[in-house]
């Protein structure tokens, strides 16, 4: 859309400024001048910033069209422009953007195709040079390539496992440091690269050496600079805004230039509301502004709403998947970019190319600018998808979660896979748990895809056999265990059974005897009843005779007679004392 048009929007929010966008590019005006001034004297320069302070839209809506507007006199302004990202191939990506320009009007150089290029690209250090007199470039033009998003070869360099693909970097760097040095023809380099990034820069041969010449580390904005930014494209709009909205955004704005894309994309969202509802001759004003929540949550509630409109819940779930494949935390927590075709996407998800780009175009549609390429660029398999600015992983509280687990499982995965490949080289055992345990859960809840794991780790294969063969084990070892127990329980059993058989024979056993002891005791007390009776009787005959016969017993009986009367109790006590008085009378007589 254009100025004039009714839903017209001068803020592009997240995503970078674009060349034919610089009439709505404000408050950098110096800062271009300062970047020509080095183009004209190094012909290859890196713009460094930290994220969000403006790199990519400086080149593109800054420096781009003032090339082309004739402001460097002696190389004029007749520019061909190849505008790239090195990605994972960034040969093939060159060949690619050099495929795209202008160039391939040339006599002769209507047949070359993209392969064409790429291969006099890796022929030699001099690749470029001579895929640029391949492409008929005059004495008049000028080449410039455009390398944006610098850092992504040095995260694709150090996780690509392939020697081909490490190669594929160092010839890439070498390329463009011959191309800018050589003054035969007119080729200019730019790079685009965070900050952060910089000291990543001695990885490759002569690149730390050529980037330290024509360094442009990119100036903080001052407070004259933001405001200029913020009013410049309302004024281009057509519209007006409220001096106490201006305070307010600067304040919000502080001096964190990571905020600045965050900035955009809330004035983005101010301005569709005033659009929807301002009276005639309003500004835009402080209702509009808190009405998408401020910079400090209209980016993620506005990210909220078109995730919110996936029709289930599965949806929503590949829209996690999709987010997650297109970004990545590096080792020192950095959030980082992982531009990702379609086709490749579709891989990693486990999802058909029309759920893909159903999602895809949600957020990109206009007025929604979270993913690249624009709503404008018809989607291919082999188009390339990406995230439209770092801030949207910090920003977006629902990305910011994601992208952790995104790391979490990460890390689960490298070290299976690292202790798979030990344990193959015979310097690791099995898996056991908790690490077992927590592998399979990773695999039962993320159902990673190889397509997913090669881009952590190489042998993906190799991994799962791994985890596979330890989770046998582990079954096999439960089942040993378990049959083990039942044996014992079956024993247990036996034992007690025995035991209680035991203990009722011994009940029986201690019945009979109790039943033998009381018949003994029995019988004992009537064979004891019966003596006494029977020694009863003997003993009255006794008496009966001693009494009868007092004058023939002799002094021994009269003595027993009364050794059984004092036996039988006090009852016989008077006889006893009869008999006694008897003896002594009888004493008494034969004295």
């Amino acid at each position: 859309m254009t100025p004039g048009d009714p839903q017209f929007n001068p803020f592009p929010g997240l995503r970078p400024f674009d060349m034919d966008e610089e009439y709505l590019f404000f408050g950098r005006e110096n800062q271009r001048r300062e970047l020509i001034a080095l183009l004209r004297e190094q012909r290859f320069i890196a713009v460094l910033g930290t994220s969000g302070s403006g790199k990519s839209s400086l080149v593109r809506a800054g420096l781009l069209p003032a090339l082309c507007g004739g402001v460097m006199t002696r190389a004029g302004s007749n520019w061909h422009i190849a505008l790239m990202r090195p990605g994972g191939r960034p040969v093939s990506n060159l060949a690619a953007a050099l495929h795209e320009t202008a160039l391939l009007d040339n006599p002769g150089c209507e047949d070359l195709t993209e392969i064409d290029i790429e291969a006099t690209l890796i022929r030699s250090g001099l690749g470029l040079i001579e895929a640029t007199r391949q492409l008929g470039l005059k004495q008049n033009e000028n080449l410039l390539i455009v390398v944006d998003q610098f850092e992504e070869l040095f995260r694709f360099n150090s996780s690509q496992s392939e020697r081909s693909s490490r190669d594929e970097a160092a010839s890439f760097v070498k390329i463009l440091v011959e191309a800018a040095r050589q003054q035969e023809l007119s080729v200019y380099v730019v790079l685009t690269m965070r900050s952060d990034f910089f000291g990543d820069c001695s990885q490759f041969e002569e690149l730390a050496e050529a980037v330290n010449k024509g360094e442009y580390l990119v100036p903080r904005l001052n407070r004259e600079n933001k405001k200029t930014a913020i009013e410049g494209p309302v004024r281009v709009g057509g519209g007006e805004i409220a001096p106490r909205l201006v305070q307010r955004l600067l304040n919000d704005l502080g001096e964190d230039p990571d905020q600045l894309p965050i900035l955009q994309h809330a004035l983005m969202r101010t301005w569709d509301h005033w659009l929807a509802d301002h009276a005639e001759g309003e500004a835009l004003d402080l209702r509009h502004y808190e009405a998408t929540g401020g910079m400090a949550q209209a980016l993620s509630r506005h990210a909220d709403e078109v995730l919110a409109e996936a029709g289930s819940e599965e949806e929503k779930d590949l829209t996690r998947r999709l987010f997650q494949a297109l970004t990545e935390k590096g080792p020192d927590n950095r959030g980082i970019r992982r531009p990702t075709s379609i086709k490749e996407l579709c891989v990693i998800v486990a999802a058909e190319k029309n759920d893909v780009t159903k999602i895809i175009d949600r957020f990109r549609k206009p007025g929604c600018t979270f993913l690249m390429p624009p709503v404008e660029v018809e989607l291919s398999e082999d188009t390339v998808i990406d995230i439209s600015h770092e801030s949207l992983m910090r920003v977006w509280e629902n990305l910011g979660r994601w992208v952790d687990d995104e790391a979490q499982s990460a890390r689960i995965y490298r070290r299976l896979a690292e202790t798979a490949q030990l344990h193959d080289d015979g310097k690791a055992g099995l898996y056991h748990d908790p690490d077992l345990q927590i592998a399979l859960s990773w695999r039962e809840t993320e159902t990673p895809t190889e397509a997913w794991g090669t881009r952590y780790h190489g042998d993906y294969a190799q991994a799962i056999r791994f985890l596979e063969k330890s989770h046998e084990i582990k079954l096999k070892k439960e089942r040993e265990n378990e049959a083990a127990r039942v044996r014992e329980l079956e024993q247990a059993k036996r034992l007690a059974k025995a035991e209680k058989e035991n203990a009722a024979n011994q009940k029986k056993r201690a019945a009979m005897l109790l039943v033998v002891a009381i018949v003994s005791i029995a019988s004992a007390l009537f064979a004891a009843y019966a003596w006494q009776q029977a020694r009863s009787s003997e003993d009255k005959a006794i008496l009966s005779l001693v009494l009868d016969n007092q004058q023939e017993l002799t002094e021994h009986d009269v003595l027993n007679a009364e050794g059984i009367l004092l036996k039988e109790g006090e009852d016989l006590g008077e006889l006893a004392d009869s008999m006694q008085k008897k003896q002594t009378t009888m004493n008494e007589t034969v004295i």
